[in-house]
């Protein structure tokens, strides 16, 4: 696991103070739950923080599983069992008897072989039956081809029934920048918050307004323990235009949001 930088914000006397924390888990504030699903949706740095969060739990001693039900890249430095069915990978973990005697956490990574050395989810029947297998599923919720932002389409993100947490995520990166270079699925700004994007670049209201929306990245987890991950926070200025992301995104969710630099080694 490489380096990181985790920060949460609090209002104290009208103004957001930055606070560092030890690991993303303790900042995202989440209570354990017995087969616990966490999905990640939206944009920049999902991937990172997923397997930052799962070793992250594996050094608390938890069995992690990570998946996607889209796509993403092979992880070389991981244990990884290739299966398109739940009942192959618990064949496996049969095999692995320190699987579930051995106190110590683990991680393992799961999905189908795809195109362009990518692993790909399994059908959304199959993965339900993971979480049994281990004390949190890690899951890859929603592709943007690594723009840093995102606004689904019909049909996504592709969440699971029982999921207990949705972590939406952007990259930092993307504020003043042209929606065309860095907005997966930019052409629905207009459909879905009425906005010309032709005119204007992605700014911090934007950004809050999209990872805020059940029409945006909070799409489908209306219900559940929602999170915002803003990442690539990876310097001072970017930390800035964090906070004033947070700051647009009023009280109600600039608790819930956690800014985030990774460097993965």
């Amino acid at each position: 696991m490489g380096s990181k930088n985790v920060y949460t914000l609090k209002k104290q006397e009208g103004k957001l103070n930055v606070t560092r924390r030890a690991s993303l888990w303790e900042a995202l504030g989440y209570l354990f739950q017995e087969h616990m699903v966490i999905a990640l949706t939206g944009g920049g740095g999902k991937t990172s923080a997923m397997f930052t969060l799962a070793d992250e739990l594996a050094d608390m001693g938890k069995r992690v599983i990570v998946t996607t039900s889209t796509h993403i890249f092979y992880p070389e430095d991981r244990e990884v069992v290739l299966a398109d069915r739940a009942g192959t990978v618990e064949e496996y973990l049969r095999g692995r008897k320190e699987w579930f005697s051995d106190p110590s956490g683990q991680v393992l990574v799961t999905g189908q072989p795809a195109a362009e050395g990518k692993l790909k989810g399994m059908a959304l029947e199959e993965m339900e039956q993971l979480p049994g297998l281990a004390d949190v599923l890690l899951l890859e919720a929603d592709g943007a081809k690594r723009l840093p932002l995102k606004i689904p389409r019909e049909g996504e993100p592709a969440l699971l029934k029982n999921t207990y947490g949705v972590i939406g995520c952007a990259g930092l990166d993307a504020i003043g920048c042209q929606w065309k270079e860095k907005c997966f699925r930019w052409e629905l700004a207009e459909k879905t918050f009425g906005w010309k994007t032709d005119k204007s670049l992605i700014t911090t209201a934007h950004m809050a307004k999209i990872l805020a929306s059940s029409h945006g990245t909070r799409k489908g987890a209306e219900s559940m323990e929602y999170r915002i991950l803003l990442n690539k926070a990876d310097d001072e200025d970017r930390l800035s235009l964090g906070v004033r992301v947070a700051e647009c995104l009023g009280e109600d969710w600039s608790g819930r949001c956690v800014i985030t630099s990774f460097s993965m080694q």
